[in-house]
C-alpha cells in the first residue's frame, strides 16, 4: 500500500516590487522518490471565491417566500342570503 502524504503551503512572491502570496499543494511520491507540487492559486483571489460564493450578505435575512396573495382573497366570502 502506498500512501503519500499532502501538504498545504503558502510562499511569498515579488513580483515588479509588489508581494502576492501562494498556496501550494505539495505532496511526495514514493515510487518516484520525488517531491511534486502545484500552484493553487493567488490567495487574495481565492479568498474572494470563497467569500463571493453565492453566499448572502446578511444570513438572518429570511429569503422571499413568493407573491403575496392579494388582500381580497384573503377576505372572508358574506354570509349566504336566507329567504325567508
Amino acid at each position: 500500500m502506498i500512501v503519500s502524504m499532502v501538504f498545504y503551503r503558502v510562499r511569498k512572491v515579488t513580483y515588479k516590487g509588489t508581494t502576492y502570496y501562494y498556496l501550494y499543494k505539495e505532496w511526495y511520491e514514493p515510487e518516484t522518490g520525488r517531491r511534486r507540487s502545484k500552484s493553487l492559486g493567488r490567495c487574495d483571489l481565492l479568498e474572494e471565491q470563497i467569500r463571493c460564493g453565492g453566499w448572502d450578505s446578511n444570513p438572518r435575512r429570511p429569503t422571499p417566500s413568493g407573491p403575496k396573495p392579494d388582500p381580497f382573497d384573503l377576505a372572508r366570502a358574506p354570509p349566504p342570503k336566507i329567504k325567508g
